[in-house]
């Protein structure tokens, strides 16, 4: 059943869009004329289109969950992200700190949206997460400040997808996830301070983003892990351009699945670089949209995109 749903993949990755295609948004072209995009109308508020785009996500992920494999645990651990945004959307709304478009998922699996949705305290949010792989094993973390907070939720997160790859996958695959892995501790690096979130890595405290091939935690190991100068990327974060950083190294993860998925192609890998588009495209249309809601010009927005190969 594995090697079926992974050759379903190639077929349904026909389905995604090419760089060829959101050039052509960025030039103007309604997103509604793409034929997966079609429940979007010109009427819908930015919110709604947010929205209809991930519900394209969530259908995609749904139909291979229903599959039924050895790979539906890890698909599903996949979708979750979803989730934990969600859980993420709360919590700054908890904290007056909601950004205009943050928007919530449809997608639930652990904790029930309208749950989470009606949670009025800081206290109710982590009472929904008792049970669930986002539980806080660090108490201590509860009373620090919101970015810390969403930093642990992404370690969170990461160790349970660690842990969703099927025994005979972990060594292939789990070294991919490994990499992704990076890209939100190097964020958390630079928001938080290098070192600060290193010494939490080493102390256990953030543990989903441990590389366990990085001899030694810290921002330039992860960097260069993900095959970017430590130089280029103080070039990127002083002049305040982190967005452009973290499109580079997304880009470089890209690259690295793409590398894999073709020596792979009948296995794992090649079912997580599918998933990984699924959620790029996902991301980059977010970004045309809002973007171009916020009047950015078109190569600002393009600098955010992570273009398929």
């Amino acid at each position: 059943m594995e090697t079926y749903v992974v050759v379903r993949v190639h077929g349904l990755l026909q389905h995604l869009l090419k760089a060829e295609d959101y050039e052509a948004l960025l030039r103007g072209e309604a997103l509604w004329s793409l034929p997966e995009y079609t429940s979007i109308s010109p009427e819908d508020s930015v919110r709604d289109f947010l929205s209809k785009i991930d519900e394209v996500m969530i259908g995609r992920l749904t139909f291979l969950m229903k599959l039924q494999s050895a790979y539906t645990g890890l698909i599903t651990a996949f979708a979750d992200r979803l989730e934990v945004e969600n859980l993420k959307v709360k919590l700054r709304e908890l904290y007056s700190a909601r950004g205009k478009y943050d928007v919530y998922s449809s997608y639930s699996h652990f904790i029930p949206l309208e749950k989470l949705l009606r949670a009025e305290t800081e206290e109710e949010l982590w009472e929904l997460t008792r049970e669930t792989p986002y539980q806080p094993e660090e108490k201590g973390i509860l009373e620090g400040d919101l970015q810390l907070k969403e930093a642990y939720l992404d370690s969170r997160y990461y160790a349970y997808l660690k842990a969703s790859v099927p025994r005979r996958e972990r060594k292939a695959l789990g070294e991919l996830i490994h990499l992704e892995g990076l890209i939100p501790a190097v964020y958390w690096m630079i928001v938080l301070g290098s070192e600060k979130v290193a010494e939490l890595i080493e102390k256990g405290i953030l543990k989903g983003f441990k590389h366990p091939s990085v001899r030694k935690t810290s921002l330039g190991n992860y960097l260069a892990t993900l095959r970017v100068r430590k130089e280029e990327a103080e070039r990127l974060i002083e002049e305040s351009e982190i967005s452009v950083l973290m499109r580079v190294l997304r880009s470089n993860l890209l690259e690295i699945l793409r590398g894999e998925a073709r020596r792979a192609q009948l296995a794992s890998q090649y079912l997580y670089y599918y998933l990984t588009l699924v959620k790029n495209e996902r991301d980059n249309l977010q970004k045309i949209v809002i973007g171009q809601a916020l009047g950015l010009d078109r190569e600002k927005i393009r600098q955010t995109l992570v273009l398929p190969f």
